[in-house]
């Protein structure tokens, strides 16, 4: 039986011996006349085959595919006659790649390498081949949990005749399901397609109930290859906009290993016209061409070849002209979108006023808008804006700061008036005296969706509050209600746009 060998600080110690006392050692040279090589196993690249395509990758997932991070460990089950004889770890690593341990030693003696990830360290010792390996993961029915669906999702590669510089292109070993709901948005012959957020999404094969994963807008299961699907037997249930469907599939499908299955979800009929734009919507801009590209804040993610700007959170309607009165915006080509015009919050916090004495600020606002600038109910804050970045003594205004950036078809980025702070925070309920987060709480989710700053805490406006009653400044929003202080807020800024 040939035999591997770990070498390690014996093999030093024994090739000390030989040097010195060979003729007093007769069986040494037979133990090395077996064929064992000190060569070291070597991982020279790492692939993967997808579940849809092939996925060139080096535990967070990119598609289906899985980017390795630091200390992520792949496993070497080595393989003689049939019989496992190492289960090595390789470690990964941004710096210098697949870095093996002291075992990780090639002889002759290995006839096969079953390459998987994630590693397991308590692999049983009679583990040698792909199907027993399969057979020690198990699926779960709940894989709600990213976590738990990365640990399922094995990875495997076998590899035959190795040598110790090894090529490993990983398949996954699992079938699996995929449930999404898909629309599309055409903007000048310009097509994106989007994954529409549904809830409540689950499958049944039999009796046994699957909750799935969430994954890039997508609901995905993994589910052991050979599995039969048939009729009634495998349903699968989702709600969207309140829609609750239950369906099934109208023939057998026997689940192959690295297969994905897509099972379509209808979105329910519109019936009627469709608003184009609304509160909560991603305001994108289109990568290959700066087209203004508005997606449905129903849209699981921003789909790719868009880079998101910004959230909508007031349509102006009707009032779009005598915004753009208001705030000299007479001459701005704002020619908004699908005939619709509307304001716009960053995806990213401003930064605080800046400095200035609150008499400096208050001449500098009542110097560009002498009526408007202490009401509360007019949304003059781009021309309120323009007034504080213009050279002013006594006052830097720097909450813009880190919003230099130009948006097609919109204004400069600008700090809300009162009036705009009423819109994003209290939504529909900007016109009742009550205190309401209703708009706030919509927007938030859909900035928390795609990973941006959420609106919290006190928010500045410049609107200026010059009573007697509570101070002498800067009006302030906070849960839902104008805040009883007033001065140079220490706050930072929510900057909007209006297109």
């Amino acid at each position: 039986m040939k035999q591997l060998y770990l070498y390690i600080r014996l093999a030093s110690v024994l090739l000390l011996l030989s040097a010195c006392a060979q003729d007093n050692m007769p069986g040494l040279e037979e133990e090395s006349a077996t064929g064992a090589s000190d060569d070291i196993l070597t991982i020279h690249t790492v692939e993967q085959t997808g579940f849809r395509a092939n996925q060139s990758t080096r535990s967070s997932y990119t598609g289906y595919a899985i980017k390795f991070e630091n200390d992520d460990k792949l496993g070497l089950i080595l393989i003689d006659d049939n019989k496992q004889i190492g289960n090595v770890p390789f470690s990964y690593t941004e710096a210098g790649g697949w870095v093996g341990g002291d075992d990780a030693y090639y002889t002759s003696a290995i006839s096969k390498i079953i390459a998987y990830y994630p590693y397991n360290e308590s692999l049983p010792t009679n583990v040698a081949s792909l199907e027993a390996l399969k057979n020690t993961v198990e699926i779960k029915a709940d894989q709600s949990s990213l976590d738990d669906f990365k640990q399922m999702d094995l990875l495997v590669c076998e590899i035959a005749n190795p040598t110790p510089e090894l090529d490993i292109n990983f398949e996954h070993a699992f079938s699996l399901i995929e449930l999404s709901a898909e629309s599309v948005v055409d903007v000048d012959g310009e097509e994106f397609t989007y994954n529409v957020e549904m809830s409540d999404v689950g499958l049944s094969i039999g009796d046994a109930m699957y909750t799935p994963a969430t994954l890039n807008g997508t609901y995905v299961c993994l589910i052991k290859d050979g599995v039969q699907l048939e009729q009634n037997e495998f349903r699968y249930f989702y709600t969207i906009s309140g829609n609750v469907s239950a369906k099934t599939i109208s023939s057998t499908t026997s689940m192959v290993s690295g297969t994905q299955y897509t099972f379509p979800c209808t979105m329910p009929s519109a019936g009627g016209d469709e608003e184009t734009v609304a509160a909560g919507d991603f305001y994108c801009v289109s990568d290959a061409t700066n087209n203004v590209v508005i997606i449905p804040s129903s849209a699981a993610a921003i789909p790719a070849g868009l880079t998101c700007k910004g959230v909508v959170f007031h349509i102006l309607d009707d009032d779009f002209n005598a915004f753009k009165e208001m705030n000299d915006l007479d001459g701005e080509a704002l020619d908004g979108y699908k005939n619709k015009h509307g304001l716009v919050v960053s995806l990213k916090k401003g930064q605080n006023f800046g400095s200035g004495d609150v008499n400096a600020i208050e001449a500098a606002l009542q110097a560009i808008d002498s009526d408007n600038y202490t009401s509360m109910d007019v949304s003059n804050g781009y021309k309120a804006t323009q007034g504080l970045l213009a050279p002013s003594e006594g006052v830097s205004f720097t909450a813009l700061a880190n919003h230099k950036e130009s948006i097609p078809n919109a204004t400069s980025w600008y700090a809300p008036s009162f009036n705009e702070l009423k819109y994003l925070i209290k939504g529909e309920d900007a016109a009742s005296e009550e205190a309401s987060t209703s708009g706030q709480e919509r927007i938030n989710k859909s900035l928390k969706k795609i990973g941006a700053d959420e609106l919290s805490g006190a928010i500045p406006s410049v609107t200026f509050y010059n009573g007697t009653v509570d101070g002498h400044g800067l009006c302030l929003m906070e849960a839902g209600t104008e805040k009883d202080w007033h001065g140079v807020p220490g706050e930072v800024f929510y900057p909007i746009c209006a297109f």
